[in-house]
């Protein structure tokens, strides 16, 4: 059974995946493709679309598994879970889309520093109580 998530839920993993995603692209030499994707999400594309092609949630064929970044096809990642009761994040968090695009939510990080935001080019996560 396929796991369905809306456009909002895949823009949050597509925004807390695409730093592991681009480390792959490096070393695949697929950087190009991945940041003509990440550009198109970042100024109103599908981020729905992109997580298909690049196999970050099951496409609309059942048979296909999903499967994360680094993972050998058929293995399935349990991370983020959109089966959950909100959008994916890393947690409830203390910060916010600096743009106020998605609903990701995060925290700092062990050295306490503010996280950023990969769809916009690492700009800093805003504290969830500063004007948008």
């Amino acid at each position: 059974m396929a796991v369905e998530i809306d456009e909002g839920q895949a823009l949050v993993l597509w925004c807390l995946l695409l730093p592991g995603l681009r480390r792959a692209a490096a070393t695949g030499r697929w950087s190009d493709r991945l940041e003509r994707a990440a550009a198109r999400v970042r100024d109103g594309g599908s981020a729905l679309d992109a997580c298909r092609r690049f196999e970050l949630i099951a496409d609309d064929d059942p048979e296909e598994p999903t499967r994360g970044v680094g993972e050998p096809p058929g293995v399935s990642s349990a991370y983020p879970d959109p089966r959950g009761p909100r959008p994916p994040g890393t947690g409830r968090g203390d910060y916010r889309c600096p743009r106020g695009v998605c609903d990701r939510h995060d925290r700092r990080d062990e050295e306490g520093r503010p996280p950023v935001c990969a769809l916009f080019d690492g700009e800093p996560m805003r504290p969830t109580g500063s004007p948008a």
